[in-house]
């Protein structure tokens, strides 16, 4: 990826930036036929829900890990992650893909702000 690319903060956008390495969905999990460039794989490891979820046509869910946040919503693909959503799933999904906390500190742009 070229330094001047711009850098995706939406699954949307992350997925129209690796659609050259032609992905796929395979058993459930997001997987390519050429490798992206390393630079792409901690986003990647975040947004690969949502990535799936667009493939497939499938709805993206987010939720918290409170009382107060932990029922499902829709996410959107072209919108960053809300701040309140820690765990990530694919509609038909068998489990919920929980977010490093080191993601938001890393990788701050994949997540709107809280307020």
């Amino acid at each position: 990826m070229p330094t001047t690319a711009p850098v995706p903060t939406t699954a949307a956008g992350l997925l129209a930036l690796v659609a050259e390495f032609r992905p796929t969905v395979e058993g459930g999990a997001l997987a390519f036929d050429l490798d992206p460039p390393a630079e792409l794989l901690p986003r990647l490891r975040v947004l690969h829900t949502g990535i799936r979820a667009a493939l497939t046509g499938r709805t993206w869910y987010g939720c918290g890990t409170d009382r107060k946040t932990a029922a499902a919503k829709l996410l959107d693909p072209c919108a960053p992650i809300p701040p309140d959503v820690w765990l990530l799933a694919v509609e038909g999904d068998e489990r919920w893909d929980r977010i490093g906390p080191a993601a938001r500190l890393d990788l701050p742009r994949l997540f709107a702000p809280a307020g």
